[in-house]
């Protein structure tokens, strides 16, 4: 039998990731929460899958999940390290040190707690630990996602920098970035949208402009089974990639490469115009 961890197993990735891996029938799954419980994720799987109750906010609460999993096994053959959050937000209005360190805890010093406790039952067995990144950790960030695309860029310098130290010891780290997918993340995107759409007294035309164009992009996320497919190629290939890219924004990723000098005035000429046809719509 082999011994998995994951985080965020109450959020919609990281469950089908553990269910994807429980119908494998060779593992034991600790598939960890914290506020939201694991009821519906537990009607789906076997009870190989164990549920443990974690605070990624915490080195405490994650010292003692890694205790509760001692009890089980004295090894990890594979830590996933999944959960994460997201809001959208400036930089400059209202309180953005606030909301970047909220959400930097999160997604980089989480991960980095949860991997700091569990790392002695990874060396234990010369275990696999696959990080979830982001699409946004490799692209330009766009204009009020940048919080989230700062935390996720610290998430790729943390998995490379991890990568290259555990080479020594013989432990894979893989990477994996995906694009939209349906998960929670979409309405904490929508709801951190409005409520910055609702307080903000410089971006009142930008955001109007850009409100429409954000709930297109979020229309049609991609299902569960390619990011499933992709994970269990991390898992099991005996020579991972490095790095794994899962459905990204093709929009998105053929901008990325143009240079500053060139989106910057044109975001500037877009939504000028946007604004301009709302205006005369009587929509702004």
């Amino acid at each position: 039998m082999k011994y998995a961890f994951f985080t965020g197993a109450a959020g919609g990735i990281s469950s089908a990731l553990v269910e994807g891996l429980d119908k494998k029938g060779e593992w034991t799954i600790f598939a960890a929460y914290h506020r939201k419980p694991l009821d519906d994720l537990l009607k789906k799987v076997s009870d190989r899958v164990i549920p443990i109750h974690i605070d990624i906010g915490s080195q405490e609460s994650c010292d003692a999940a890694a205790a509760e999993v001692a009890k089980y096994t004295d090894h990890l053959d594979l830590l996933a390290n999944v959960a994460g959050v997201h809001t959208m937000d400036s930089l400059v209005e209202g309180d953005p040190v606030k909301t970047l360190e909220w959400i930097i805890n999160a997604n980089t010093l989480g991960m980095a707690r949860v991997t700091k406790s569990f790392f002695p039952m990874i060396n234990a067995c010369k275990g696999r630990i696959i990080n979830f990144s982001s699409e946004c950790g490799w692209m330009q960030p766009q204009p009020f996602n940048s919080p989230y695309a700062i935390s996720k860029y610290a998430v790729e310098a943390y998995t490379i920098g991890l990568r290259r130290e555990l080479a020594f010891l013989g432990i894979k780290v893989i990477k994996i970035q995906p694009g939209s997918f349906k998960s929670g993340m979409h309405g904490d995107a929508s709801a951190g949208y409005q409520k910055l759409l609702d307080k903000t007294q410089m971006y009142v035309p930008v955001l109007s402009v850009m409100k429409p164009m954000m709930t297109m992009a979020m229309k049609h996320p991609h299902e569960m089974d390619a990011l499933v497919k992709v994970f269990l190629e991390a898992v099991y290939a005996k020579h991972p990639k490095q790095n794994y890219k899962v459905k990204n924004t093709w929009y998105l990723a053929l901008i990325d490469p143009i240079p500053g000098w060139i989106m910057d005035p044109a975001y500037n000429m877009v939504i000028g115009f946007g604004y301009k046809v709302l205006h005369a719509l009587g929509k702004a």
